[in-house]
Parts: C-alpha cells; sequence; structure tokens
C-alpha cells in the first residue's frame, strides 16, 4: 500500500505520512499529548481514519477503552510503522517514544505479561529498522541525495503543488518535506560543514521562490498579511487545517514566524516581523527549521 494518500494537495505530502505515525505514538495511551488546536485535533483524526482505514477506525472509536489499551497502541505502530512511515527520522522517534512508554510502564509495574512480550517485540521491530535505514545511509553519497532531494521539492513548489496554501505556508511545507525526507537524513548524518552547505541551499532556494510567488524582488518588504494570506480555493480550510497540524509543535517564542504562519487563527507572534521581505522571511524560517 502506497504512504502517500490520494486526494488534495496536502494528502500527497511526503511529510504528512512520517509525521502522523510519529504523533500516533505521540497521542496514545500513556503518551497521550495536548493538541495546541482544535484545527490540528481535526486534521490528524482525519488522517486517522485515512492511514487505519475508516471502517476500522469507526469500529474502534465506537469503543473507546479500547484507543486507550497498550495493546492496540503497540499493534497499531507497528503496523503503521512497516506500511506507512519509510524514513530514519520517523522510524528513530517512534522508537524512542514506544521505549520510553515501555519505561514508565515498568516503573509502575501494572502491566500484563502479554503487554511486556509485545512491546519488546514492537521495540526490536523498531530497533532493527532504525538500525538497518542508518546503515543504508551511512553507504550513500548524503551530500548528494540532500542536495537531488532539496532540488526536487522547490521544483514541486515552483510547479505548483503547494499552491493551496499561503506564500509563507508553501515555504513552510517544503521545509517540512525536506526534514522529514533525506534531506533531513544528510543534515543528521553528514558533517557539519556538508549540512551547512545544505541549509544554505535551502535557504538561497527558499528566498527565491517566496519571491517569486509575490512577484518582486527578494528584498522588496511586503505587509505579512500579504505573506500569510491563503488563495480562495475549494481546499482552503484543509490546507488551513493541514498546515496547523504540520506546525503544531511549534510555539510563537522559538518559532515565531513559523508559529505567525501556521497558526493563523492564534494570531501574529510578537517574534514576526509586520514587513518584511522574502530574504528576511525565507531566512528566518530556515533558521527555525533547521538551527
Amino acid at each position: 500500500m502506497s504512504s502517500v494518500l490520494p486526494g488534495t494537495q496536502t494528502r500527497t505530502l511526503e511529510c504528512v505520512a512520517e509525521k502522523f505515525v510519529v504523533d500516533f505514538a505521540k497521542n496514545s495511551g500513556v503518551a497521550r499529548e495536548r493538541w495546541h488546536s482544535q484545527q490540528s485535533k481535526a486534521y490528524y483524526q482525519r488522517l486517522t481514519g485515512e492511514f487505519i482505514g475508516r471502517s476500522q477506525s469507526q469500529k474502534w472509536a465506537t469503543d473507546e477503552a479500547l484507543l486507550e489499551t497498550p495493546e492496540f497502541t503497540l499493534t497499531m505502530l507497528g503496523q503503521l510503522c512497516q506500511r506507512v512511515a519509510k524514513k530514519h527520522r520517523a522510524m528513530a522517534k517512534v522508537y524512542e517514544i514506544v521505549r520510553s512508554m515501555a519505561a514508565a510502564s515498568a516503573r509502575v509495574n501494572n502491566e500484563a505479561h502479554e503487554v511486556r512480550q509485545l512491546s519488546a517485540q514492537v521495540q526490536q521491530q523498531l530497533a532493527l529498522r532504525v538500525d538497518n535505514l542508518e546503515a543504508q545511509l551511512n553507504g550513500t553519497d548524503l551530500m548528494h541525495l540532500g542536495i537531488v532531494h532539496c532540488e526536487q521539492v522547490f521544483a514541486r513548489w515552483q510547479t505548483g503543488h503547494y499552491l493551496s496554501f499561503s506564500p509563507a505556508g508553501r515555504c513552510y511545507v517544503a521545509l517540512q518535506e525536506l526534514y522529514w525526507g533525506t534531506f533531513g537524513d544528510a543534515l543528521r548524518f553528514g558533517s557539519t560543514l556538508q549540512a551547512s552547505e545544505l541549509i544554505e541551499q535551502a535557504r538561497a532556494l527558499a528566498i527565491s521562490q517566496l519571491a517569486q510567488d509575490v512577484n518582486a524582488s527578494a528584498r522588496t518588504r511586503h505587509y505579512y498579511y500579504e505573506w500569510l494570506m491563503f488563495p480562495s480555493t475549494p481546499d482552503m480550510m484543509e490546507s488551513k487545517e493541514a498546515l496547523a497540524w504540520l506546525g503544531d509543535d511549534c510555539d510563537s517564542d522559538n518559532h515565531p514566524v513559523i508559529f505567525a504562519t501556521t497558526q493563523t487563527h492564534m494570531g501574529v507572534s510578537l517574534g514576526m516581523p509586520r514587513i518584511c521581505s522574502a530574504m528576511r522571511l525565507g531566512s528566518a524560517m530556515v533558521d527555525e527549521m533547521f538551527n
């Protein structure tokens, strides 16, 4: 089964599948985390129906107690990691979450023997998957792969794949694609110099494409609402929800530009410049994402 969902532009983003599996792990059972907005929660719930299967999720939804059980969480995580998430970052994050869940349960010593066995089995499967992915990465030219991935993502932006988002939203979506994909792997496993060069490539492409989207030079300043305005399309509300979900982990203090871009329902953060150019906006967003 393909990890890319059919349908609107938001569902064809490769980062959606990777982030969803991590969020499923974070928001299940004892590891449940609070959503920062109703928009994020709504989009996540919609994805749950798509990735798990509507008939199955509806059946589970009739029994809320089942959704809270570690058996359900671990079984579903094992399945999702096999058929949905493909990249190292997501696998590593899920592995750490499962380990933390197991450690927390061990401290209170309230898990049945069958659950401990299932947890150990899932951890073993994830550890093997992470090791295999790392071995593949260490045997490749990460710099080349990172460059190619970066060029591919920005080429998709240039050819209209992210047009349902605001100009700033398109930039964030592109950076999310890089973060969860091969580009992100190259940053983590490559040298410091390679990572710096890749980030500068992403910065230059982000600034250039932002300027093109508003038909101006990279240094021309615009009021912030021009960067944050969504085009009027049939998919506008879903695009807003998707962007809110993709940026749900950010906060207004540490990621003011990303927060203003993704959490448009919350008002503009103080750190978001009220008048800014493509150069300032794109550079700030790259720094908040990767530095």
